[in-house]
């Protein structure tokens, strides 16, 4: 059965560190194979992923035998031809299971062979990680130091880049110039996190967040996933500047689609460690596993504010017309914009959850724009979230996602024959 997609276009683009308080941290048949190695025995995924059998099931012939994926092969074909239809862009897509770990799609637009790429795109982590990068100082500023979501702090400038001036450091609020950090991070305003990481956290602390959130490590999955890198600026040469960049997303920090939605699971999962499982005859996640990410209370404030993100924030556009529309109010995550250089463009990502209060999907999204581009990847998780919304409706499948569009849709726009019975015009 085949969905029919509207297309929709849009325009919208987006250090000598200060000591921070003391506060203990918590710690088809595949083409062609990768020519990478395997690591600790995981199996090297194909550059493509193969399409469903007949009978749905998704099943990927490695050199070691057929295994079975957990993957949802009607998920999978649709958002394979949504990007098809939108040109097929250097693009890559995660949908993944919140409580499970399970990789229900993991899409990709132009084959990797024509960019240069060496593994499937979701693979690929050589993508800029940009302004997801904020999310690690927002939890270091919830975790170290009990950072007030709604405390206002200065922008001189506004929020645009960091510049080598220091004109953003300057605390003056005048009039409106000022914002919180719901405000800031939903917005993804620069000069908001340059200021907090140079006067509250350090580089020290930022840092030690960034590895905590898997930066310039493997992430968690059962097949092989290349580090991203992490080259914070050195704390004996660095100034205001080089750190104040390095925290609103500036710094040389690579990252994976694989690696975000990673990221995003332990944030669905109240900071708890959940390995990414595309394979069915893998080990489920250990629900006793005490391998935390963040405290549990910081991935609740982090989640908190992701909604800002969504509501009026960078991916409002993607959630305020069509389709997703719906989902709006029960998504939230977080937009990167940022010039990267293998491949070289202007690179979109979106990393989110959904719903927010008790996610049951993690997402994560990125797009390169090239000369020509139809889409971001806010737009392309959107989609991709309400395919799934769709899917789960017709297999008659209970989700809070579900339930919670329905119950705002009624509550929002209720039947004439219901205005009626309620005695309104």
């Amino acid at each position: 059965m085949r969905i029919v997609l509207a297309a929709f276009a849009f325009i919208s683009l987006t250090e000598v560190s200060k000591a921070a308080p003391s506060k203990a941290l918590s710690t088809t048949t595949p083409t062609s194979i990768s020519p990478q190695a395997t690591r600790k025995g995981l199996p090297v995924l194909p550059l493509k992923m193969p399409v469903a059998r007949s009978d749905g099931k998704v099943v990927m012939i490695l050199p070691e035998g057929e295994r079975e994926t957990t993957i949802h092969g009607e998920l999978q074909a649709i958002l394979s031809g949504f990007i098809a239809d939108k040109g097929s862009p250097i693009a890559t897509v995660i949908i993944a299971d919140a409580k499970s770990g399970d990789i229900l799609a993991m899409v990709e637009g132009r084959s990797p062979e024509a960019w240069g790429g060496t593994t499937h795109t979701a693979l690929h982590a050589k993508f800029p990680a940009a302004s997801l990068f904020k999310t690690v100082v927002t939890s270091a500023a919830f975790e170290v130091t009990d950072f007030d979501p709604e405390r206002q702090i200065g922008l001189t400038g506004g929020c645009g880049n960091v510049e080598p001036s220091g004109l953003w450091m300057n605390d003056h609020i005048v009039g409106q110039n000022h914002m919180t950090m719901r405000r800031a991070y939903g917005n993804s305003c620069n000069s908001f996190f340059a200021k907090m990481a140079v006067n509250t956290l350090g580089l020290g602390v930022i840092t030690d967040f960034a590895r905590k959130f898997g930066y310039g490590q493997q992430p968690l999955a059962d097949f092989h996933v290349e580090a991203g890198s992490l080259m914070p600026p050195s704390a004996a040469t660095s100034s205001t500047y080089t750190v104040g960049r390095f925290a609103a997303g500036f710094g040389a920090v690579s990252t994976s689609a694989v690696h975000v939605a990673s990221t995003m699971l332990s944030l669905a999962n109240d900071g708890k460690r959940i390995p990414l499982r595309l394979f069915k005859d893998s080990p489920a996640a250990d629900p006793e596993s005490n391998d935390f990410m963040v405290d549990p209370a910081t991935t609740q404030k982090i989640r908190k504010i992701m909604e800002a993100t969504v509501r009026g924030g960078t991916a409002s556009f993607a959630f305020n017309r069509g389709r997703p529309r719906r989902l709006r109010e029960i998504t939230g995550g977080k937009t990167g914009t940022l010039m990267g250089r293998t491949p070289m463009g202007l690179t979109t990502l979106f990393s989110g959850m959904m719903p927010l209060e008790n996610p049951e999907v993690v997402v994560s999204a990125i797009v390169m724009l090239e000369d020509h581009w139809i889409i971001k990847a806010p737009s392309l998780a959107a989609e991709a979230l309400s395919i799934w919304t769709d899917l789960k409706e017709r297999e008659g499948a209970i989700t809070t996602a579900g339930d919670l569009t329905r119950l705002r849709k009624n509550l929002r726009d209720p039947s004439p024959r219901k205005r009626k019975a309620e005695g309104r015009s």
